[in-house]
């Protein structure tokens, strides 16, 4: 997986500026079970985003927290993070967006999504 990592460090730096766009963001996750708050993840990131031909692809790298109920900042437990996919839209209403998430963690099991999401517009 780190060999992953390097890989798409190096594929968001060396695409050209000219057609991509680059940001940091942060997320803050607020974890709830039957109305009682229990856990809080925190990432930030580094991102690049770029056009080819009718496709939307990005790519992200960043690191991570989660912070049981009750636990100092920067004592939680600390996670890799590793986000990219494509979007398109077909007809001028239907958007496709495919997208892999990982949350690779310090100490315990590695977390991956594979999200699929559409949205017709009428």
């Amino acid at each position: 997986m780190y060999k992953l990592f390097i890989l798409l460090l190096s594929w968001i730096i060396i695409i050209p500026d000219l057609y991509a766009d680059s940001y940091i963001a942060t997320r803050q996750e607020l974890w709830f079970s039957d109305s009682s708050y229990y856990k809080t993840s925190h990432h930030v990131k580094v991102g690049k985003s770029f056009k080819y031909n009718n496709y939307n692809l990005f790519g992200e790298v960043g690191i991570g927290e989660d912070i049981n109920e009750g636990t100092p900042v920067g004592s939680g437990s600390s996670f890799d993070y590793l986000r990219f996919g494509v979007s398109r839209v077909f007809f001028n209403s239907l958007k496709i967006n495919v997208n892999y998430r990982s949350k690779m963690k310090s100490d315990a099991r590695d977390l991956n999504w594979l999200v699929i999401s559409t949205k017709y517009k009428f």
